[in-house]
């Protein structure tokens, strides 16, 4: 069970970043920060959970390595999409704006 906690507080840590950096560079959210984080946060800890109990059962590092590395990034993605803009477009697209454009 101490192991099982502290996999998953490691693993919530870059869904944490992701946030902080996402209020940083993102700000416009108007009140719906106050209902987003807390509901990131809830879906991220249940993916989590889901795939806690699903690695137990494999049996091979890389198969495992593999599967969490997924989940980061699925927590991550979740985080973004779930980031509330008030009069800007969507997280994501303004991301690829950024990127896209010269």
């Amino acid at each position: 069970m101490e192991k099982t906690v502290k996999t998953i507080l490691l693993a919530m840590i870059p869904s944490i970043l992701a946030i902080f950096l996402l209020i940083e560079y993102f700000p416009y959210t108007g009140l719906g920060r106050i209902l987003s984080i807390p509901i990131t946060l809830f879906f991220n800890l249940v993916i989590l959970l889901i795939f806690v109990f699903i690695t137990r059962k494999i049996k091979s590092k890389v198969y495992k390595s593999f599967y969490w590395i997924t989940v980061i990034l699925i927590t991550v993605l979740v985080a973004i999409i779930m980031h509330p803009q008030e009069s800007s477009p969507n997280v994501l697209i303004q991301i690829r704006e950024l990127i896209i454009t010269p």
